[in-house]
C-alpha cells in the first residue's frame, strides 16, 4: 500500500512509499482509508516524534471496513466508518465517568500508533463509529480533530449558554470553523476573529458568524456589544501569540478556553487580573465518544456544515500542510485522499 512514512522527525524526512499493508489482530479492524484530515497535531507529530518508527502519521480519517480480526462484533465488511482517535482502556477512573479523552493508558491514533495517511489503517474496533445516512465520508473526516475539539471546548468544558457573547479566535481553522457553528447553535452572539477577513468573510458568514473582524478590531466591537463589560466566553486555540489580548477580552465572571498552543505554550498570567475579575481559565483536549456521536447526528440533520477547503492526493502531503498554515483564503479542512 502507499503511505506517508518518516524514518526520523522532520517534515523534510517524509516520503510517500509502498509499504506492506497492516493486518487486523484481535479486537481490531482494517480500514480502507478514503479521506484523512490534515491538522497541526500531524505537523507536530512529524516534526517531533511518532510511534512506532518508521511512522505513518494521520490522526483524523474515515473510510470503509475491509477486514476485521478475531473477537470483533457489531461491524461488517463494507461499513462506512469514521475513527474516534483517542485510544482508551475503558477501565481507568476517567473512562468510567465517560472521559475517554483523559484515559491514563491512552494516546492518540496517528501519534502513538500508525495513522491514516495511508491507503489502509488498523485501529481498535471500539474506535470506529458508523457514518450515518446523510453524512459523506469526506465530511466525516473533518470531525475527529476539528469538530470534536470545538464541541468539547464549547459545550463540555465551558457550558456554553444561549444569549452569551462569544469570541472565536482563529475562526477559519479546523477548530475555529466548528467553534463558530457550535456557539451559534447554542444561541450565542458570535464574533469570528481572523486576519484574513477580506478573503474569508463570505465563508464565515455561511458558518453563521454574527460579526467578522480582525484581531485589531475585536476589542472595540466587544466593548460596544457588551457595554464595556467584555465577552462571556473567549475560544482561543492559537496559543502564545494571542493569549494577552484574548484574555483581556473576557468579562468579569467570564471564561477563557484553549485546546492548543499552535504559536507556543509559554504565557504570563496576571494573577491579580485573574482573581479580581473572577475569570475562569479552562484547558480542553479532544473530546468524548458521546460527544462525537452527537456531532454526527447534528451533521446528518444538516444543522451544521462540514467546511472543506481542498482535497489533495497523498503525494501532495507537503502542499497540504502548506495550505493549512499559509493559504490566505482557507476556511475549514484540508483533506488527503489516499485512494
Amino acid at each position: 500500500m502507499r503511505a506517508v512514512v518518516l524514518d526520523k522527525p522532520g517534515m523534510d524526512n517524509i516520503r510517500v512509499v509502498n509499504v506492506e499493508a497492516p493486518r487486523p489482530g484481535p479486537n481490531e479492524v482494517l480500514i480502507k482509508v478514503r479521506f484523512a484530515g490534515v491538522n497541526p497535531v500531524d505537523y507536530f507529530t512529524i516534526n517531533r516524534s511518532g510511534k512506532p518508527m518508521p511512522h505513518i502519521p494521520g490522526a483524523e480519517f474515515s473510510g470503509v471496513i475491509e477486514e476485521f480480526g478475531p473477537n470483533v462484533r457489531g461491524v461488517n465488511v463494507g461499513d462506512e466508518v469514521v475513527v474516534y482517535n483517542r485510544l482508551f482502556d475503558g477501565s481507568c477512573s476517567y473512562c468510567l465517568i465517560g472521559h475517554e479523552e483523559l484515559c491514563v493508558n491512552g494516546g492518540l491514533i496517528g501519534v502513538v500508533t500508525n495513522g491514516g495517511f495511508a491507503e489502509y489503517a488498523v485501529v481498535p474496533a471500539i474506535n470506529v463509529i458508523r457514518v450515518p445516512r446523510g453524512v459523506s465520508l469526506n465530511e466525516a473526516a473533518t470531525l475527529p480533530v476539528g469538530a470534536l475539539t470545538a464541541w468539547h471546548m464549547v459545550f463540555d468544558r465551558t457550558g456554553m449558554r444561549a444569549g452569551e457573547l462569544v469570541v472565536v479566535l482563529g475562526a477559519t481553522g479546523n477548530v475555529g470553523s466548528y467553534a463558530v457553528q457550535f456557539a451559534k447553535l447554542a444561541g450565542a452572539t458570535v464574533i469570528a476573529v481572523s486576519r484574513k477577513t477580506v478573503r474569508v468573510k463570505d465563508a464565515l458568514m455561511e458558518l453563521s458568524a454574527d460579526y467578522i473582524v480582525t484581531p485589531e478590531e475585536v476589542q472595540s466591537l466587544v466593548s460596544e456589544l457588551s457595554n464595556g463589560l467584555g465577552a462571556d466566553l473567549v475560544v482561543d486555540a492559537i496559543g502564545q501569540a494571542t493569549w494577552g489580548p484574548s484574555f483581556q477580552l473576557v468579562a468579569r465572571h467570564g471564561r477563557w478556553v484553549t485546546a492548543g498552543a499552535l504559536t507556543g505554550g509559554d504565557v504570563t498570567l496576571s494573577l491579580s487580573s485573574l482573581y479580581s475579575r473572577e475569570v475562569t481559565v479552562i484547558g480542553s483536549t479532544g473530546g468524548t465518544r458521546a460527544g462525537f456521536t452527537k456531532i454526527l447526528d447534528i451533521l446528518s440533520g444538516r444543522r451544521i456544515k462540514a467546511p472543506i477547503y481542498s482535497k489533495m492526493n497523498l503525494d501532495k502531503v507537503k502542499e497540504a500542510f502548506d495550505a493549512v498554515f499559509k493559504a490566505e483564503d482557507r476556511v475549514g479542512k484540508v483533506l488527503l485522499t489516499p485512494t
